[in-house]
């Protein structure tokens, strides 16, 4: 199994488990209080939303990933959406770590 496909088993684990954030609003509203250990933001979303979560990210002090489209992220996740967040810090470690 290649890494990008773990990471992609993770978000949808991450969605059962109830650790998974998704949708704009409220990906942003969880960032703001700091409830979030990573974002993932599809490559394909506008300019504008992709600068707006790279200053949230830096600003807030969450990593950010920007590897997969909204496709892929949709498919994981069972649901379409382009703007997702992992709330747990172990899942969002290992998520990281593949």
């Amino acid at each position: 199994m290649t890494p990008e496909q773990k990471k992609l088993n993770m978000l949808g684990l991450a969605n059962r488990s109830g650790n998974l954030i998704s949708g704009d609003e409220l990906v942003e509203k969880a960032i703001k209080r700091g409830r979030v250990a990573l974002v993932l933001c599809a490559q394909d979303v506008s300019d504008a939303t992709s600068a707006r979560y790279q200053d949230w990210s830096q600003r807030y002090h969450v990593p950010l990933e920007m590897t997969f489209n909204r496709e892929q992220i949709s498919h994981a996740v069972g649901k379409t959406r382009s703007i997702v967040a992992i709330t747990n810090q172990g899942m969002a470690k290992t998520y990281l770590s593949y």
